[in-house]
């Protein structure tokens, strides 16, 4: 077995859990309320932005040249198609963003834990934890997608962006980047920092209610 199927293996109580937050229920519902997805636009265009320097450090330190490329292309995907797509729909969006103090600091979990973890482990930590979110998104994009009622217009559209190419390919190719990490990083701190992601990520979704 693959140390990245190992790592999903260990890990799957955590994915269950974040695949079943009430955000993910009421896209696939179609339940989700205005108010709530403008201020998830808010929370992930700002995840956006942690995410692209995250995978900018992680080029850098990365340990061979296809690393590097693989990184680059997820950094290209989220500073054009993704960027193009907060542009577009909060733009569209029939209500503002109406932020509270607690909910603003509640988002900020997940990109706070983020950075905290690629201070500390580097190169092996970011790609745990893009691993971490990008398999959580797949899995419930996917699910919705197939079986689902998003709303149509942009929430289904950023459903059916995490349910195709190329990030069902990029969700692959962090994989494989599990699969090469060292083996002096241990087994129990990428699946620490697996789950700690799926957790902040919990926070931040519910933070949309608050």
């Amino acid at each position: 077995m693959s140390r990245s199927r190992r790592l999903l293996r260990t890990c799957t109580p955590a994915l269950e859990r974040a695949t079943g937050m009430r955000f993910v229920r009421d896209v696939h519902d179609g339940t989700i309320g205005d108010p709530e997805f403008a201020r998830y636009l808010e929370f992930e265009a700002g995840f956006v932005d942690t995410a692209a320097r995250l995978h900018g450090l992680a080029a850098w330190q990365a340990p061979h040249w296809r690393a590097v490329t693989r990184n680059a292309e997820a950094l290209h995907g989220l500073t054009t198609e993704q960027t193009e797509y907060f542009t577009a729909a909060r733009a569209a969006w029939p209500v503002a963003a109406d932020v509270s103090e607690a909910a603003r600091r509640a988002a900020s979990v997940l990109s706070d834990y983020a950075v905290a973890v690629a201070e500390d482990g580097g190169y092996a930590a970011v790609t745990t934890v893009m691993f971490a979110a990008e398999t959580l998104y797949l899995t419930w994009c996917t699910r919705t997608h197939r079986d689902g009622t998003p709303p149509a217009g942009p929430i289904a559209d950023w459903v059916a962006l995490h349910a195709r190419d190329p990030f069902v390919s990029g969700v692959d190719a962090l994989g494989a980047a599990v699969d090469e990490l060292p083996a002096d990083v241990p087994d129990g701190r990428l699946a620490a920092w697996f789950t700690g992601m799926l957790d902040a990520e919990i926070t931040f979704h519910d933070a949309v209610y608050l």
